[in-house]
């Protein structure tokens, strides 16, 4: 099995939407003026940021693409949940400056993993670092139309991220325990814990 690192992932179509909205945002802070809006708006994109990379999740939809050498039975995609595979496409041995794309009916998309179908073999591929791409989308999924994210992302990762938010926007510098050293918000981490993702 191979386990695909964030290192070898490309985002190719970014979120569109927050997990938290700027008016929740502003509630939590206790704001109730309009001129620190576009401040918010940055801080929510930053706490999201920051627990999706403590977490090894992706909370809110995007399009994400890896870049693998070869085809494994078994390969572990990061930033789960993983809601669907776009294309895998690869660089064959016949073509090997074309990208040519794999038949879906190849493989299948089980949880995090990339797998190889029963009887289905995987083709050659031309020798080279970026032999194969894999592009699928990843995040919680909202099925509602405006999109949700409120009603599908986890509470406690929500909560951990109105923390963030709250004391970014306290304190616009590193709150300073004794030199060399910055303080961490512990109740974070902890509510963020139960979600992270160990490769």
């Amino acid at each position: 099995m191979l386990i695909v690192t964030p290192d070898y992932v490309t985002q190719t179509v970014a979120p569109t939407v927050e997990p938290i909205t700027a008016t929740e945002a502003k509630l939590h802070c206790r704001v109730d003026i309009s001129t620190d809006d576009s401040l918010i708006a940055a801080l929510i994109v930053a706490a999201r940021q920051y627990c999706e990379y403590y977490t090894g999740r992706a909370f809110v939809t995007r399009t994400l693409r890896a870049d693998i050498c070869y085809f494994y039975d078994q390969t572990r995609l990061p930033h789960k949940p993983i809601q669907s595979i776009s294309s895998v496409k690869y660089y064959n041995t016949a073509s090997p400056s074309v990208l040519t794309t794999l038949d879906s009916g190849v493989y299948a998309l089980v949880r995090d993993m990339v797998v190889r179908n029963d009887g289905q073999t995987w083709p050659s591929v031309y020798p080279r670092l970026d032999a194969i791409e894999i592009t699928y989308v990843a995040g919680y999924e909202s099925t509602s139309s405006p999109l949700d994210y409120a009603a599908v992302v986890p509470d406690a990762i929500k909560q951990a991220m109105y923390l963030v938010i709250g004391d970014l926007y306290e304190n616009r510098e590193g709150q300073v325990l004794y030199p060399g050293q910055i303080q961490v918000n512990k109740t974070v981490n902890m509510l963020l814990d139960s979600y992270r993702v160990y490769i």
